[in-house]
């Protein structure tokens, strides 16, 4: 391109390569942001650069509206440009709190200005994109330096944090203290007979032992407990929501195109479903009757599954019961070693291995 290698604007002479003659436009409208998906409304953003954002701040309003609004005239010609329904124009230097815009690098920058630039003076802090080195000119530029400035100043008033290593120190045993003997004749008793006794803890572990070892008497006689079939979950709609999803998404779009123009933000997903569910009920008897049959023999399906699993499952618990009967006769626990569940465990109440736990026993009313 003979202008400049891109430069946006055109010289003041039009055959002209001399930089002067590109001076007065430079930076002037250079880019244009549409904020339409952002704000839902038809926006533009122009932005001016170097010398152009100084002049902005001593031109008027009206005189910068004509000037945009006839240079976005020429890019979409022969498109008509309509004068904007609201202007805005920020003069940053006027701002008594910012003083101006972003930060950038000059001509004589060095790598490391950003750091000097964070460097606090005293008690005195900065924050501020211009001083994050990493992330200059941005939102999350100023966050991170916030982040910085407070961090130095909690060290400066409270000094160092030392993080531990590790952070959670590593408790040490107990050691295990021997009984004592004592010469009362009713204490060397009480203590043999509850050397004799298996503890809490242990009888505990002694009865999970043993429902496991009934448990595998189970599984290896008569297998798992048949598995409660699912709802049909066939709805008629969801059925012609899923025919209809894309073409009842691609007429919102081009409602909304219509409406709003190329630009506007394409419908939600909820916008297609209320869509959607306005199509079904409106459609005719013979739309829909695929649907409704689709979703019948779904729930016939249901119901012939159900009425098998509550026969087997009614045999199946029969036999467990059985089994558990003979097994607790055929190998009783000894007397102190534990107690013999008389319950159901879970994989007898039908929960499946993901809720099996042998360690909690789920009481039931009809136990033998």
């Amino acid at each position: 391109h003979r202008d400049m290698f891109g430069l946006l604007n055109e010289p003041e002479l039009l055959d002209s390569l001399d930089q002067k003659d590109y001076a007065s436009k430079r930076g002037r409208y250079y880019l244009f942001w549409n904020c339409m998906k952002i704000s839902g409304r038809p926006m533009l953003i122009a932005l001016m650069a170097g010398n152009a954002a100084y002049q902005t701040e001593d031109s008027d309003t009206n005189s910068l509206i004509k000037e945009v609004t006839n240079r976005l005239a020429r890019t979409f010609a022969p498109m008509k440009v309509p004068a904007p329904a609201e202007v805005i124009v920020t003069r940053w230097k006027r701002d008594p709190f910012a003083r101006g815009t972003y930060s950038y690098m000059g001509p004589k920058a060095r790598p490391g200005d950003y750091d000097t630039m964070a460097l606090p003076l005293g008690n005195l802090h900065f924050a501020g994109e211009a001083t994050c080195g990493t992330h200059p000119a941005t939102v999350h530029g100023a966050y991170l330096s916030g982040l910085r400035a407070a961090s130095e100043i909690v060290e400066q008033m409270i000094g160092p944090i030392h993080v531990p290593t590790p952070l959670v120190p590593v408790t040490p045993k107990a050691e295990t203290v021997p009984n004592t003997p004592t010469s009362s004749i009713g204490n060397k008793n009480r203590s043999e007979s509850t050397a004799r006794l298996p503890s809490r803890e242990n009888r505990q572990t002694q009865n999970e032992d043993y429902e496991a070892s009934i448990i595998g008497a189970i599984l290896s006689e008569i297998g798992e407990r048949p598995i409660k079939p699912g709802r049909s979950g066939v709805n008629p709609f969801l059925l012609y929501q899923k025919d209809h999803w894309f073409l009842c998404k691609a007429q919102c779009d081009a409602a909304r195109k219509e409406q709003l123009g190329s630009g506007g933000l394409k419908p939600s997903k909820e916008q297609v479903r209320i869509a959607l569910g306005q199509m079904w009920h409106n459609a005719d008897s013979e739309t829909k009757r695929p649907y409704l049959e689709q979703s019948n023999r779904a729930r016939e399906l249901a119901d012939v599954l159900r009425a098998e699993y509550e026969k087997n499952v009614a045999v199946w618990d029969g036999e467990a019961a059985r089994i558990r009967r003979e097994y607790t006769a055929q190998h009783p626990l000894l007397p102190g070693e534990g107690e013999v569940f008389a319950g159901k465990t879970a994989i007898e109440h039908g929960h499946g291995r993901r809720h099996r736990n042998i360690s909690s026993y789920a009481e039931d009313s009809d136990a033998e």
